[in-house]
C-alpha cells in the first residue's frame, strides 16, 4: 500500500469554529430539554439575590463552554486506508468508536444550514443503507475540508484511492469531464406551483374549520335576546355565507399554492447539477445549503413524477434511488422542475441511452370491478348497515362520493401500465400525480408472480419486481405474458451474476 500524504489519513479535528457551534448546540439542547424550570427561573427571579442569579448563569455557560471544548477535543476523524475504513473517535466520559467500511459509505451529503453560515463552515453527514437515519455527522469543516473528504469516501476501489496520478490528467479534459446543469429559478417556480398544492390547500382548511369551530362554541356560550327572530336571521346568514365559504375556498386554495411555491423556492433555490464520470453532485438551498452525491452505478430507480400541468409547462420531479433508500425517505436525491432534455441528460449518463419502450402490459378491465367493490359498494354498504338513516338523509353526499370515487378509480386503472424491452422496466402508475419508475433488470434482486385461486380461470396475476431501493407490483395481468417475463428477468439476473 502506497503511502498517503493527505491529512485525512492521520486523525484529525473539526475547524476551531466547532466549538463556538457546539457551545451554541448546548445551549439550544438546555432551553429545549429545560425550557419550563428556565421560565420558572425567570419569573421568580425576584425573590432570588440578584448575585446568585449572575453567579447560577455564569456558572451555567463555563460549565457549557467546558463541555462545548471537551467535545471538540475528543472528537477526530480518519480514514484507515488499509481496512478501507472511515473512522471516528468521539465521547468525553463514554468514549466510542465508529467505523464504516468504505463499500458501505451510501450517500455524503454536505450542508450549511442558516448558523453554520455566520462561520463560514459546512456539515458533513455519511449515510449507509439500511438505515433512516445518518450513521455519522460532522458538525464544522471548512468547504475544501467537507468537499474533499466527500470525493475520498465515495470512490469506488483501491485503484481509485486517492493518489497524485490525477494531478497528471490535463485540465482540459478534467474540464470535459465535468458537466453542470443549473435549473432555472422561473422552474423551480413553475413546480412549486403546480406541487403539493393539495396538501397545502387542505392543511389550511383543516385550519379555517378549526377556528370556525372555535367560533360556533363562542356564539353557542353567548346570551341573545329571546325575542329575536331567529328564522331571518338564519335566512340572512345563511345568504351570507354561501358566497363567504365560495370566497374563503378561492382565498385558501391562492394562499396553498403561494406558500407552496414560496417554500418550494427556499428549499431549491440556485438548484446546481454538477456531472463528472462518476457521479452527480447536487447545490441547493436558499437559507440552508446543501450538497449531496449521487454516484452513478448506486442508482437502482428513477422516478419521474409528473401531472397535467406540469406535462403542459415541460417539467417534473426526478428522484434518483441508490441503494438502501426508498422513496419515502427525506434524503433521497431528487430534482424539481427538471425539463424533459435535462432529464434525458441525466439518465443518459447513468445508463448510456435514454430507454425507449415498444411493448407493454395493461391491467385487465376486472380490475375496475375490484376496486368498485373494495372502495364504493362495501364502504356504503356498512353505512347502510350500521346508521341507515344517516344513508337516506345525506343521499346526495352519497351520490358525490360515488361519482369522485369512480372517477379516480377510472383514472387510476387508465394509468397503470408496465413497459418493458431487452434491457429496462417501466411501471406507470397514479391519479393526478403520475409516476414512471424505471429501473434495469440486470440490477433486480428477484421478481415474484403470484395468482389467487379465483384468478385462474380468467389467467390472471399478478407481478412484483424486487430492488434493492425497494420492492414494486402491478396486478391484474395476463398471467402467461408475465410469467415469460419472469423467465427472461431471471435468466437477465442470473447471467449478470456470473458475469
Amino acid at each position: 500500500m502506497e503511502k498517503k500524504h493527505n491529512s485525512f489519513f492521520q486523525p484529525q479535528r473539526q475547524s476551531k469554529t466547532g466549538i463556538v457551534l457546539l457551545f451554541l448546540y448546548n445551549i439550544g439542547m438546555v432551553i429545549k430539554n429545560l425550557w419550563v424550570f428556565v421560565i420558572l427561573f425567570f419569573v421568580n427571579k425576584d425573590r432570588v439575590n440578584s448575585w446568585i442569579i449572575i453567579v447560577a448563569i455564569i456558572a451555567a455557560l463555563l460549565i457549557l463552554i467546558a463541555s462545548a471544548i471537551l467535545k471538540y477535543y475528543h472528537f477526530t476523524y480518519y480514514i484507515d486506508a488499509e481496512n478501507e475504513e472511515f473512522v471516528i473517535h468521539e465521547g468525553i466520559i463514554n468514549r466510542s468508536v465508529t467505523k464504516i467500511k468504505k463499500e458501505n459509505i451510501q450517500e455524503v451529503n454536505i450542508s450549511q444550514p442558516f448558523v453554520h453560515r455566520f462561520f463560514n463552515i459546512y456539515k458533513l453527514e455519511i449515510d449507509t443503507p439500511g438505515s433512516s437515519e445518518k450513521e455519522v455527522k460532522i458538525s464544522a469543516l471548512s468547504k475544501q475540508n467537507a468537499v474533499d473528504l466527500k470525493k475520498y469516501l465515495l470512490l469506488e476501489s483501491k485503484a481509485e484511492t486517492i493518489t497524485d496520478q490525477s494531478e497528471e490528467v490535463p485540465a482540459k479534459e478534467k474540464i470535459k469531464d465535468l458537466r453542470q446543469i443549473k435549473i432555472s429559478t422561473y422552474s423551480l417556480l413553475k413546480y412549486g406551483i403546480t406541487a403539493n398544492y393539495i396538501q397545502s390547500f387542505f392543511a389550511l382548511v383543516s385550519l379555517v374549520i378549526y377556528g370556525f369551530s372555535e367560533i360556533n362554541n363562542l356564539l353557542k356560550k353567548a346570551k341573545f335576546d329571546a325575542e329575536l327572530d331567529y328564522d331571518t336571521i338564519e335566512s340572512q346568514v345563511l345568504a351570507f355565507s354561501i358566497p363567504m365559504v365560495l370566497g374563503l375556498v378561492l382565498v385558501v386554495m391562492i394562499l396553498g399554492i403561494l406558500i407552496n411555491a414560496v417554500r418550494t423556492l427556499i428549499k431549491y433555490y440556485n438548484f446546481k447539477i454538477t456531472e463528472n464520470i462518476q457521479s452527480f453532485s447536487f447545490e441547493f438551498g436558499l437559507f440552508n445549503t446543501k450538497n449531496s452525491i449521487v454516484t452513478k452505478s448506486k442508482v437502482q430507480v428513477v422516478t419521474e413524477t409528473q401531472n397535467w400541468l406540469q406535462k403542459k409547462m415541460k417539467i417534473s420531479f426526478v428522484k434518483f434511488l441508490q441503494i438502501g433508500k426508498n422513496e419515502d425517505e427525506k434524503n433521497v436525491s431528487a430534482i424539481p422542475g427538471i425539463n424533459k432534455a435535462e432529464k434525458r441528460k441525466l439518465t443518459s449518463s447513468i445508463w448510456n441511452e435514454d430507454p425507449v419502450f415498444s411493448n407493454y402490459l395493461k391491467p385487465n378491465f376486472r380490475l375496475i370491478i375490484v376496486n368498485n367493490f373494495q372502495w364504493i359498494i362495501l364502504p356504503l354498504f356498512l353505512i347502510f348497515i350500521i346508521e341507515k338513516d344517516l344513508f337516506i338523509n345525506y343521499w346526495f353526499l352519497v351520490v358525490i362520493y360515488t361519482v369522485l370515487t369512480e372517477i379516480l378509480i377510472l383514472f387510476s386503472f387508465r394509468n397503470l401500465t408496465l413497459f418493458f424491452n431487452e434491457r429496462f422496466i417501466r411501471l406507470k402508475s397514479g391519479i393526478w400525480d403520475v409516476d414512471y419508475r424505471t429501473f434495469e433488470v440486470e440490477k433486480l434482486q428477484t421478481v415474484k408472480i403470484s395468482q389467487y385461486f379465483w384468478q385462474r380461470k380468467t389467467n390472471l396475476g399478478s407481478i412484483t419486481f424486487y430492488t434493492s431501493a425497494g420492492h414494486f407490483k402491478i396486478v391484474a395481468l395476463d398471467f402467461l405474458k408475465i410469467r415469460k417475463l419472469l423467465n427472461y428477468c431471471i435468466y437477465k439476473i442470473e447471467n449478470s451474476k456470473n458475469n
